[in-house]
């Protein structure tokens, strides 16, 4: 179990709404619902939080190609029930492990039409 007590909720917040301007830009530029699409970036997050600090600072291009099959919650299918990402990254022959594709460093200024 993870130890909550150290969470900094104040801090969390602005975190949170950082996100959500990354997954609404994500959302409306593919044409998907930004609910939707937050859920696939907590999922993958969750899976590979080394990568918080790129999305949110530099936005969706700082992730690896195909991240949407790399998180840790289930999908539903288009035949109703629930799959484990495991069995997603099987179906579409994805990698084990995400590929990145990277264009910048990190520490670089944003270099795509996503970041703030």
């Amino acid at each position: 179990m993870i130890d909550r007590s150290g969470i900094d909720f104040a801090a969390a917040a602005p975190i949170i709404q950082r996100l959500s301007e990354v997954v609404e830009a994500l959302g409306h530029a593919a044409g998907v619902s930004a609910v939707q699409t937050a859920g696939s970036f907590v999922s993958y997050l969750a899976e590979h939080p080394e990568d918080i600090e790129p999305l949110l600072r530099f936005g969706a291009s700082e992730l690896p190609e195909d991240w949407i099959h790399y998180g840790c919650l289930t999908w539903m299918g288009a035949d109703g029930k629930l799959h484990h990402p495991e069995d997603v990254r099987r179906i579409v022959g994805a990698p084990e492990t995400p590929v990145y594709f990277r264009h910048a460093p990190r520490s670089a200024a944003p270099h795509r039409g996503d970041a703030k």
